[in-house]
């Protein structure tokens, strides 16, 4: 199974204390994560992983899953020393093809891609500045912390969306936060 997750901002508690996230909120997204992602999945983090210290980034390690990530703004090392701390690959962004569809993973939205949906971080809430094309924002605000699955029933969405070249609302992307914030349940 493949699992997305973005901007966990491990350790940075200028986010809690400022009220934009709630107290623990570190601990509860490794316990969403410890509770969701086996050994053998995938987890895609979209950057931003933990703020600035070895220990952050060491306990974002030592969670289950082969973890790739597309480096954020906040992630402040080479792509090769985030491989060297356990990633199996790092980069700023790049294109999986699943289901028939071209998938952008990116940290950034990013304008005028050419591929058939971006899914990005980022952002931490779930507006989209071009309804031109079809993007997925992801903010862990929006899915109670939980790493969202790339399962067979958002694959077919996405399939949806782009079969019908149809940009999705607020509302549908909110569903998709919802859906992931009940805990993934492995069919």
């Amino acid at each position: 199974m493949i699992f997305l997750i973005t901007d966990t901002h491990i350790g940075h508690d200028k986010l809690e204390k400022s009220g934009q996230r709630p107290e623990g909120v570190s601990e509860l997204i490794l316990e969403h994560w410890q509770e969701t992602v086996r050994p053998e999945d995938t987890v895609i983090h979209l950057g931003d992983v933990a703020f600035h210290s070895e220990m952050q980034l060491g306990r974002v390690m030592a969670m289950p899953g082969r973890k790739i990530l597309v480096r954020g703004n906040h992630d402040a090392k080479s792509l090769t020393q985030y491989m060297e701390r356990g990633f199996a690959f790092a980069c700023d962004s790049f294109t999986m093809r699943l289901e028939g569809i071209d998938i952008l993973f990116s940290h950034h939205p990013t304008y005028g891609h050419t591929a058939d949906v971006n899914i990005h971080g980022h952002q931490h809430d779930l507006h989209m500045d071009d309804r031109s094309r079809i993007y997925l924002p992801l903010a862990l605000e929006y899915d109670n912390y939980y790493p969202i699955a790339l399962d067979r029933y958002l694959l077919r969405l996405l399939r949806s969306w782009v079969d019908r070249k149809h940009i999705p609302t607020e509302k549908e992307i909110l569903a998709v936060h919802e859906r992931a914030a009940q805990g993934y349940v492995r069919e």
